[in-house]
């Protein structure tokens, strides 16, 4: 297919503003219509496109905001919200719920939801401006998770803002009483006075909340061990239970991501942060403590993960 100058440029531009291409000729829209076809473009939201190598390269979150920057520009009254504005304030989110995109609806307004759009009456939403998109304000949006949302996926967006420096605890935990309308605010103060600066992304997030649910919480996360094979080299387990003897139990949850992250692996090799693990639940099981490693499939179906616990001691 021959060089289309104006694609070219309209994609460059999208590039580089970091977000969707927005057709906006007869000319232009048929031309990436034939592209689509061809798949050498994407059409990743209705109006919205990309090419593919660019989007694959991009991680889920950031397709969204991708989407949501180029919607910002197409509906500039919208305000976006719920896990939509958790994402673009950068926080630690679920995949699960990065779609539908949450927009704000006015209340007694009437709209269409879709499977890519779902509309949220807010009658007095605190709207700030993020990357030039309007969203529901940071402490809003996180009280609105909580109170929509089960545990597991409060907790990740909580522990991201407070361990990203984006509110204080004192301030996170006051803010509850300060909203008029009560909506599950005892979920909301549970979630806020579970969530901690210490988890280190948001599957462990994930993983700490369904402990909570499953009647199994964690005693403390993040907890060092000296290593014993490197002196001067410390151990961090995600989670521990106590036994009444005294002794110790590791929780260890294995999310694909830390050995796929260039962030999470420091641009090493997935053999080299194998190994490394490897070494490390060696030298922890010197120290006879037991440990329990769950995946992310765990999280739907804790089953195992409580009865591996109440077997070795820690009763629900």
């Amino acid at each position: 297919m021959g060089t289309h100058h104006s694609l070219d440029r309209l994609f460059a531009v999208a590039r580089q503003e970091r977000r969707c291409a927005i057709p906006s000729t007869n000319t232009d829209i048929q031309a990436i219509r034939r592209r689509v076809k061809t798949g050498a473009v994407l059409r990743v939201f209705r109006g919205l496109y990309a090419e593919p190598a660019y989007w694959e390269s991009l991680d889920p979150h950031e397709q969204v905001r991708h989407i949501v920057r180029a919607l910002a520009i197409q509906h500039p009254d919208w305000v976006f919200c719920g896990p939509t504005a958790a994402i673009m304030h950068g926080l630690d989110c679920s995949y699960r719920l990065a779609f539908p995109i949450c927009i704000v609806a006015s209340p007694g307004a009437h709209h269409q939801d879709t499977r890519h759009i779902s509309h949220h009456a807010i009658t007095h939403p605190d709207i700030t401006v993020v990357q030039g998109v309007k969203v529901i304000s940071l402490l809003q949006t996180l009280f609105d998770l909580a109170a929509c949302q089960p545990l597991r996926y409060a907790l990740g967006p909580a522990d991201c803002a407070l361990r990203n420096g984006l509110v204080s605890e004192s301030v996170l935990r006051a803010y509850p009483s300060s909203v008029k309308y009560s909506r599950n605010r005892a979920a909301v103060e549970r979630a806020f006075a579970l969530a901690d600066r210490r988890a280190e992304n948001g599957g462990e997030s994930e993983a700490r909340g369904m402990l909570h649910d499953a009647g199994c919480p964690p005693d403390d996360i993040q907890v060092e061990f000296p290593c014993l094979d490197h002196p001067g080299r410390k151990h961090r387990s995600d989670f521990l239970w106590k036994r009444e003897d005294g002794s110790v139990i590791v929780g260890e949850f294995d999310g694909v991501r830390k050995y796929v992250d260039p962030h999470m692996t420091s641009d090493r090799e997935i053999r080299e942060v194998v190994d490394e693990e490897r070494k490390r639940q060696q030298c922890m099981s010197q120290y006879a403590i037991g440990m329990v490693r769950m995946y992310y499939r765990d999280l739907d179906n804790p089953g195992r993960i409580v009865r591996q616990l109440r077997d070795m001691g820690i009763q629900p």
